[in-house]
């Protein structure tokens, strides 16, 4: 599958591994998402980072139109509250912040598992992989929402 426009910017795109791996549809169902998730993790190099840094304003775009789903929106906005400040500090390399970097990421793509245009059900695949990369990074995630005053997902309470 070709390289979306929406993962590449003028100057930087989101490397071709990762994303024929944003890209991968198999039948391992639930089983093979914690797998799924770690080699996308794995995958996530600082060019991918920039990428997403450079991405940032139609991440934002993509979130505020979750007007129909607030479980999930206030989960993106905690997991990108994240990701801004492991940028900031220098942390954006940690497994933590990988595995956060690529649940972005795919929330990004609109052509993954389940494309995002199937009415009602597209955006279940990006849900799970958000809920799971949020059980994951609990404890990271549980931190981040206390300094910055967001709304504390039952995934990581």
């Amino acid at each position: 599958m070709p390289l979306l426009p929406l993962m590449q910017t003028k100057s930087r795109s989101v490397p071709d591994a990762l994303n024929r791996h944003l890209s991968a549809r198999n039948n391992e169902g639930l089983a093979g998402l914690g797998a799924f998730i770690e080699q996308g993790a794995a995958l996530v190099t600082p060019e991918a980072v920039e990428a997403l840094r450079s991405l940032r304003r139609s991440l934002a775009t993509k979130i505020a139109g979750l007007a129909d789903s607030d479980r999930l929106h206030s989960r993106l906005v905690l997991l990108s509250a994240a990701f801004d400040d492991a940028c900031a500090n220098g942390q954006a390399s940690s497994p933590a912040h990988r595995e956060i970097a690529f649940a972005l990421l795919y929330f990004l793509k609109g052509a993954d598992r389940i494309p995002d245009s199937v009415p009602e059900i597209g955006l279940l695949d990006d849900a799970m992989i958000i809920q799971l990369v949020l059980r994951r990074n609990a404890a990271t995630l549980r931190a981040e929402a206390l300094r910055q005053d967001l709304p504390l997902p039952a995934e990581v309470a």
